[in-house]
């Protein structure tokens, strides 16, 4: 089962103001890495196995799903974390913000405030 990792971050907005906030990390251990990237390698090469019935386009998607599984495997094994939210308050309006964030998002990062659609940027704390 993946940990999960709780970062302290800070919400900034352009003006300078800033509030504490709370950053989620789901980290994988290289067992779930395995797991997971022959899980996708299964997936991708079942599917280059039904493309075979599909006239004409088994010619592309066959040999695209038979390249992509090793390729796509490898590239979930290297992932290590996930980046899933970002929570706290907004220093423009002061609600309470939930962020849901792409898995390789970095930080810092330019996001906007749910409420109140304010640019914020989630940083390292100081």
């Amino acid at each position: 089962m993946p940990g999960s990792e709780i970062t302290p971050v800070r919400f900034r907005n352009s003006d300078g103001e800033t509030a504490d906030g709370s950053l989620f990390t789901t980290v994988h251990s290289a067992g779930e890495r395995i797991q997971r990237a022959l899980l996708w390698l299964a997936l991708l090469w079942v599917l280059a196995g039904v493309s075979l019935f599909i006239p004409l386009a088994h010619f592309v998607l066959v040999p695209g799903f038979l390249i992509a599984g090793p390729v796509v495997a490898v590239m979930v094994y290297r992932s290590e974390w996930a980046r899933e939210r970002a929570e706290g308050k907004c220093p423009v309006c002061g609600e309470e913000a939930t962020i849901k964030l792409e898995a390789r998002d970095e930080i810092p990062k330019w996001i906007y405030c749910p409420a109140c659609n304010a640019a914020l940027q989630i940083t390292e704390p100081d």
